[in-house]
């Protein structure tokens, strides 16, 4: 291709196939450079932005990537490489969790029967996270001083105001398209906020950084005293039993065979997506650690011991862990795992033993529980 090139400067499909083995070659931000010479003479050439949309996804440039792939669309239809990293570049921006987020309906009644107690017509509301705009859209149907969100992804961004607009309510939420630690009072918002809803949990409750998103807003863009919804929330904690479970996450006899030696190379961490596993809870429900929003200004990283008695004898796989929010005084959501829902963003995670062990009444499980602000963990320690 260098040889063609030095013969005829402005052959384009040169200047694309020189990217194509560049890139073959991992010399990415190279092929990156004849990828756009070939644009440069040609800017129409539909293969060739998919080729760059390609390595900007390889380089993690989604937004470039979801870019380049639509033009190529645009371009040429046809280009079935252009919707797979159109999907790819998506899937990095806006994961599909989202979409269950939406249509978790209990999850959507707690939220909105805690707004109704806390929002008058004086009401000043700060939500974090916009995602799609529905709690903000909740919040505004409720006749505020004023809704204002903030969305750190700019392409979740625009798109929520788009749907804010078809659903009517514009000019009563001001979408941000900015983390809220990067908020400025004055600037991004008119005034601090007398109500924050915020919406930023993950699976494992601190894995979207709610604690340093909360000590922020209560430092610099709230009042003093403003009401937080969830006003605390809890990581919720039990061992766990089940047949289904077992086959999931351990592995032992298989066809006559001992498998057991391939669990010391398995994670000792299991995110459970499937929600048609019978589930046996051999504890009580223990909250491990809890986060009074409303009053702490600072949360730091924990680590205890729990003493956890067994209520029920059963073959114990491990530490199943899931989410409690108190979003008021009187509303409290949580996703069990006795809950059976059509659709939540969160899973179940379960720190998995070593292996199985047999427990019964009479016994307490000494269970090692640690948090680091940003991720919990557990361990099993003895059986006293």
């Amino acid at each position: 291709y260098h040889k063609a090139l030095a013969i005829k400067p402005d052959y384009a499909e040169a200047h694309n196939n020189l990217g194509n083995a560049l890139q073959d070659l991992g010399k990415l931000e190279e092929s990156v450079t004849s990828y756009r010479k070939a644009l440069a003479i040609r800017p129409d050439y539909a293969e060739a932005h998919n080729n760059l949309g390609a390595v900007f996804l390889l380089l993690g440039k989604s937004v470039e990537a979801l870019d380049r792939s639509r033009k190529a669309l645009d371009l040429d239809p046809t280009l079935v490489n252009s919707r797979i990293v159109l999907s790819g570049s998506l899937e990095k921006l806006v994961p599909l969790w989202h979409v269950p987020m939406m249509n978790d309906t209990l999850r959507n009644d707690a939220y909105l029967g805690a707004m109704r107690s806390a929002i008058t017509a004086d009401t000043t509301v700060l939500e974090i996270g916009t995602g799609s705009g529905l709690l903000a859209m909740m919040a505004a149907r409720l006749g505020p001083r004023e809704v204002m969100t903030c969305e750190a992804v700019p392409l979740i961004a625009d798109m929520a105001e788009k749907i804010i607009a078809v659903n009517g309510l514009a000019n009563s939420i001001n979408v941000i398209a900015k983390k809220s630690t990067d908020l400025v009072v004055g600037v991004d918002l008119a005034r601090r906020a007398d109500l924050l809803v915020h919406e930023i949990f993950s699976s494992e409750f601190l894995g979207e950084g709610v604690l340093s998103s909360i000590e922020d807003a209560k430092r610099r863009l709230l009042v003093p005293g403003a009401r937080i919804i969830p006003a605390s929330g809890s990581v919720m904690i039990a061992l766990i039993s089940g047949a289904g479970i077992g086959k999931n996450i351990t592995v032992d006899d298989v066809s006559g065979f001992d498998l057991s030696m391939f669990n010391a190379i398995t994670s000792n961490r299991f995110h459970m997506s499937r929600s048609n596993l019978e589930i046996e809870l051999l504890t009580d429900n223990i909250e491990a650690f809890t986060f009074d929003f409303n009053e702490g200004d600072y949360f730091a990283a924990e680590q205890k011991t729990l003493k956890i008695p067994v209520k029920t004898a059963g073959r114990c796989y491990g530490i199943i862990q899931w989410n409690r929010m108190r979003m008021d005084d009187a509303v409290v959501f949580e996703n069990h795992p006795s809950k059976k829902v059509l659709a939540s963003a969160w899973t179940h995670a379960v720190y998995v033993f070593e292996k199985p062990i047999y427990v019964e009444p009479g016994q307490t499980s000494i269970v090692s529980a640690m948090h680091n602000r940003k991720m919990p963990w557990f361990a099993l320690e003895r059986l006293s």
